[in-house]
């Protein structure tokens, strides 16, 4: 098998789905060899001109890659080199990443700084030269790292978490005092894994800490009103505050929120009419002047607090930066500013033309559950005020149990909706004014597994549709992988041409696959609806390092060597001539985040 063959089948493969999608409703691909004399001068025009778009596709039916360039080490000539390399190994084009390199086994040189005026000098010969060769760029969108971020994102645009506070008292009585402020982190108590566990520790005083509402309801006079014990277990599934990581079963995620709650005879609801607004009452500092009427009384102070949410694989020069909020436009807008009007600019008359879209990875940044102005979405979205409902939070029965429960349903969608509006579908709206479309990883898999989104939605916010599929059998469920007919499903939904996915991401030894291995891996993949690959492993080049080493060979060539022999154990112990040790790791890093860090 020539070196390029592998790549030109998945190019063939993929060009069954989306070129057959391009004949129309009524194409001929399926058309019995019998039939032509019954077929039609259009049908068989449609015929012919999908025979010839199969043996030879166009670059709309072409895979893509990850083009990885760890810690920004890429020179002029390396990029020339790996697009030349790409393009004649039948690739259609590439995403740009530029993270550092943390999952990698060694240290590693670093290149020039994130959009330091070196670095965008690369960014726009990359953008020459693939327009040169009639490859498209898609870039990564954030700071250095995944998901979105930056070094211009403040505590306020970060991710955020509702707190609650509570404070029992006793009127009639004139009441003056500050009423006590919510822990940073108080309701989050189960087990946390991955990134959440990683900045449950950031520091208190850069937590941003905002007010929401402020309620307060009498006490029922013989107690009641109360969620009761086994209620009160599945509270933090249905509040969105319950972690999991990316490998839970679908129905541990699903079961708990949606398992009903039901009234029992002992219960003595809070009537929602009788819950009082105190927010005229409170002044910005928390303090409280109420006339307090008769009975016994408990005011809830609902906020919320930045989580720390951090940029994962960050290059060495950034540091800790933050997530945007992903349930907030105004955050979205911070962001594109800051990083999409420089990317456009630098691009030019490339932008929409050359530099064809933007792109977010899986969402991994834990699970926010708040955003600033989520109360007025919910009164959009949902139709009725939520604040005689937030005691529901704090563990209490609001109107019934059943009524407590639909509002923690109504909550959860409010998350949902406001993550496809606020993040995809804004981002979505912005590129689109600068003619760019949008690929992301929109639904999972998700890190944290419990994170409210509606992944088909998300997804339909995409112009291109994307999920993952990994050569180790990761992300596999019943045989089938776990975000692979998801994508294709919303790509039919909304009227996309293409399912695309991340491709054989792995944990496997690096090179030690060969056609045999990697085409039923494919096969599902393709069966399942995806149609357009996106490679994940390709490593940007830098041809010269102050060892005197030098690379001499495209990320490809490797991968091709090893598919061109039958030899298992000679593919794995390959490795390009030349190539410095200290770089190895980043050539053949891969997706460890998972596995090792969580993250």
């Amino acid at each position: 098998m020539k070196r390029s063959s592998l790549v030109r089948i998945l190019t063939a493969g993929a060009g069954i789905v989306l070129l057959g999608g391009l004949t129309g409703a009524n194409g001929t691909f399926a058309a019995n060899p019998g039939a032509e004399g019954r077929l039609s001068e259009e049908q068989r025009r449609r015929a012919e001109d999908l025979a010839a778009k199969f043996r030879n596709p166009p670059d709309s039916a072409k895979p893509s890659c990850f083009w990885w360039w760890f810690n920004s080490l890429v020179d002029k000539e390396g990029i020339t080199r790996d697009l030349e390399e790409f393009k004649a190994k039948g690739m259609g084009g590439v995403t740009l990443v530029c993270t550092g390199n943390d999952y990698g086994v060694e240290p590693m040189p670093r290149g020039p700084v994130f959009l330091s005026p070196e670095w965008r000098e690369l960014y726009k010969h990359a953008l020459k030269e693939a327009d040169r060769l009639g490859l498209e760029v898609g870039v990564n969108f954030c700071g250095g790292g995944w998901d979105m971020g930056g070094a211009w994102i403040p505590p306020e645009y970060n991710a955020r978490w509702f707190v609650q506070s509570k404070l029992t008292v006793t009127g009639p009585q004139s009441f003056s005092g500050k009423l006590p402020r919510p822990g940073p982190r108080d309701g989050y108590n189960p087990p946390h894994f991955g990134n959440v566990s990683h900045y449950m520790t950031w520091p208190e005083d850069k937590m941003d800490y905002r007010d929401t509402a402020i309620v307060a309801f009498r006490e029922p006079d013989r107690g009641g009103a109360d969620l009761g014990e086994e209620r009160l277990k599945s509270l933090a599934a249905k509040s969105n505050r319950k972690d999991a990581d990316c490998f839970i079963p679908a129905d541990e995620v699903m079961n708990p929120p949606l398992a009903p709650w039901t009234t029992s005879p002992s219960d003595t609801p809070i009537p929602p009419a009788e819950v009082v607004d105190l927010a005229d009452r409170v002044k910005p500092d928390g303090s409280l002047e109420w006339e307090i009427p008769a009975g016994r009384w408990t005011i809830v102070r609902t906020g919320h607090v930045a989580t720390g949410a951090d940029v994962r694989c960050v290059l060495p020069e950034v540091g800790y930066v933050l997530e945007v909020d992903w349930l907030s436009p105004a955050a979205l807008d911070l962001h594109f500013k800051n990083l999409g009007d420089v990317l456009l600019a630098d691009a030019g008359p490339l932008t929409g033309k050359t530099l064809k879209f933007l792109h977010t990875d899986s969402f991994e940044d834990g699970y926010p559950n708040w955003t600033d102005g989520l109360l007025k979405k919910f009164l959009e979205y949902r139709g009725y005020d939520p604040k005689p409902y937030l005691p529901v939070f704090a563990g209490k029965i609001v109107g019934s149990a059943e009524i407590s429960d639909r509002f923690l349903y109504d909550y959860r969608k409010t998350v949902a909706d406001c993550m496809a509006e606020g993040s995809y579908g804004r981002l979505a709206e912005l590129s689109r004014q600068h003619g760019l479309e949008i690929q992301c990883e929109a639904a999972g898999p998700s890190w944290s597994g419990t994170v409210c989104m509606d992944a088909l939605k998300n997804l339909g916010r995409c112009e291109r549709p994307m999920g993952e599929f990994w050569q180790d059998n990761t992300f596999i469920l019943n045989g089938q992988n776990k975000v692979g007919k998801q994508t294709a499903t919303a790509s039919h939904i909304y009227g996309r041409k293409t399912a695309s996915a991340e491709a054989f991401t792995s944990f496997l030894p690096p090179w030690g696959d060969s056609p045999a291995s990697l085409k039923p891996t494919a096969d599902r993949a393709f069966c399942e609806g995806i149609n357009r690959f996106v490679f994940h492993i390709n490593r940007g080049t830098q041809y010269s390092f102050p060892s005197g080493d030098t690379i001499l060979i495209s990320p490809l060539v490797p991968f091709c060597r090893a598919f061109s022999s039958g030899d298992r154990d000679r593919s794995a112990r390959s490795r390009p001539l030349n190539t410095p040790r200290s770089c190895e790791p980043a050539l053949s890093c891969s997706r460890r985040r998972h596995r090792n860090t969580g993250s």
